[in-house]
């Protein structure tokens, strides 16, 4: 009895945040939303432009590439870093990783795959935290804009089918496009983004380069958006990448806002990225991928966690029937 109140009160408080919060959001390679679209576009939409108000939120930022030494030493993830000497290796490290992300952007198929996402919501003392576990069809696309490179990236339910937006029962905040988080490192962005070296560290018993970077308002192409009722504004994004030594394969990407947007009561959207070789079924070569992801937000005094796990990747196929006039 007791448990059966318990879950009742659950599904209850589940249902009145979903009432309050109906927030999209699009967070560089990182979107989030309430609903999906059961079918990808047929074609890529034009990026949001950096307004001058917005321009001069994030030029007023303080971002990782002016760490100090003290501040390097003190962030926990880089506690086992040897710091670079020198920007020496900074050119050849980005031009290698770039053109890692090229070629896996100009091999890639569509792909396929499972997915589950733990929510967690922690909305008020009243309710406490609130946990759900989803199940998805995880679908990624290569569609590049001219000689930018993106996805489209969507989500259906485990049978293929279109996701109904009016489910209560689905977490709140849905957080996605994990698989264009490597664009962070193409060519054409880093061109939109300030860089620096910060070292080498072991991850998963590789060598890895310690990346940082920063987009720069007045440059950046690729962005985020965040939409909040009738109000829309430009997410800009800062982070960090463990970049293999030896092959120039990303590891990880870990990115926060470039600055909070206090103005809309976004403090905090913190992402992190794992990548691991996979070979998809049907497919003759291995691809970096996604395979874990933990996303972290705190939007007007809540705060959202999620964890996906990205599993059974395999070709994703399109097929059509044609039928007759009777």
């Amino acid at each position: 009895m007791g448990n059966t109140q318990e879950n009742t009160s659950q599904v209850k408080a589940w249902a009145v945040l979903s009432s309050l919060i109906l927030v999209v959001a699009s967070l560089g390679a990182v979107r989030a939303s309430v609903q999906e679209s059961a079918a990808p576009p047929q074609s890529p939409k034009p990026e949001a432009q950096v307004t001058p108000a917005e321009i001069e939120i994030y030029k007023r930022a303080r971002t990782l590439i002016d760490w100090t030494p003290r501040q390097i030493r003190e962030f926990p993830l880089l506690h086992k870093l040897q710091p670079a000497g020198s920007q020496d290796q900074l050119p050849m490290v980005l031009e290698r990783v770039g053109q890692t992300v090229t070629l896996l952007f100009h091999d890639f198929p569509q792909i396929a795959c499972d997915e589950e996402v733990f929510s967690e919501v922690f909305p008020d003392q009243r309710y406490g935290r609130l946990t759900k576990l989803a199940k998805f069809r995880y679908i990624a696309i290569p569609r590049p804009m001219g000689d930018f490179p993106g996805f489209e990236e969507y989500r259906t339910d485990p049978k293929g089918n279109p996701l109904d937006a009016g489910r209560l029962s689905d977490p709140v905040l849905i957080t996605s496009k994990y698989t264009s988080t490597i664009l962070y490192l193409s060519p054409a962005d880093q061109q939109g983004s300030r860089f620096r070296h910060f070292g080498t560290q072991p991850m998963r018993d590789r060598k890895c380069h310690v990346v940082g970077f920063a987009q720069v308002p007045e440059k950046v192409r690729r962005v985020g958006t965040f939409r909040v009722e009738d109000k829309r504004v430009v997410l800009l994004v800062q982070g960090l990448a463990w970049i293999d030594y030896e092959t120039s394969q990303v590891l990880r990407i870990m990115t926060w806002l470039l600055a909070p947007r206090t103005d809309i009561g976004l403090g905090v959207h913190d992402s992190t990225v794992d990548f691991y070789p996979v070979q998809p079924s049907g497919f003759g070569r291995v691809l970096w991928l996604p395979r874990d992801v933990e996303v972290v937000t705190s939007f007007r005094g809540r705060w959202f966690k999620n964890t996906h796990h990205y599993s059974n990747f395999k070709l994703f196929r399109v097929t059509s029937t044609v039928k007759s006039a009777e």
